[in-house]
């Protein structure tokens, strides 16, 4: 999928300056969710930074390339901890320098978790500290800070999927439709009437911000 600058900028404009955390059914929701701003980004050649904890976007970049510009491609860029790397130094990493490229975290779940692998106790302690590092770097560098959360709720996980995405100042659920993604604030403001939708199929991509209809 490539889309134009136009596009981006409805997309992120309302976010700049925050954190948002956009919540995914599952790893079929994600490679939709992920294709659209990998083809959003080359195509307005916006560069980013993808924290690529689950290897996920490493493992599927032939497919969410597919259709987006090449030239845009060289400013995304992925980072893939090793096994065993420090996160603290990595997660500190994503901050140096004068880097104000927009940030990508896939996933908040394998974040904490890694944060969790060395002493679980410091786990919640940690991830609290992280979350005001990037909300401290998002409004100081106008942002938006962006990262996955699949709505599961592991037992190995001290905090459930909703409290983690509560520390992001918005929450955002993505429900994947036959020509689109339907986004909805669920937490914090964003889009005008807290709702975007992108559809895409037959080449045709338009985005819509739009009011929820009164049950």
């Amino acid at each position: 999928m490539s889309f134009g600058d136009g596009l981006l900028r409805q997309f992120l404009e309302p976010m700049k300056g925050k954190t948002a955390a956009f919540r995914l059914n599952g790893r079929s929701s994600n490679l939709k969710f992920a294709a659209a701003v990998v083809g959003l980004l080359a195509g307005a050649r916006m560069g980013c930074r993808i924290l690529d904890l689950d290897a996920f976007y490493s493992s599927n970049l032939e497919t969410l390339a597919a259709n987006a510009p090449r030239e845009g491609l060289s400013d995304i860029d992925l980072d893939i901890p090793e096994p065993d790397s420090d996160m603290e130094v990595i997660l500190t990493e994503l901050f140096l320098g004068d880097d104000n490229r927009l940030i990508l975290i896939d996933s908040v779940n394998s974040l904490y978790q890694l944060l969790s692998a060395r002493n679980p106790k410091a786990a919640s302690r940690k991830f609290s500290f992280f979350m005001s590092a990037l909300s401290s770097w998002s409004s100081s560098n106008g942002g938006p800070a962006i990262a996955t959360l699949y709505d599961r709720r592991p037992a190995t996980h001290r905090r459930t999927s909703r409290s983690l995405a509560d520390s992001f100042d918005v929450s955002v659920s993505v429900a994947s439709k036959p020509n689109g993604l339907a986004f909805r604030c669920e937490r914090g403001s964003a889009w005008r009437g807290g709702s975007f939708f992108l559809p895409f199929e037959d080449g045709q991509v338009e985005a819509h911000e739009h009011r929820e209809r009164d049950e």
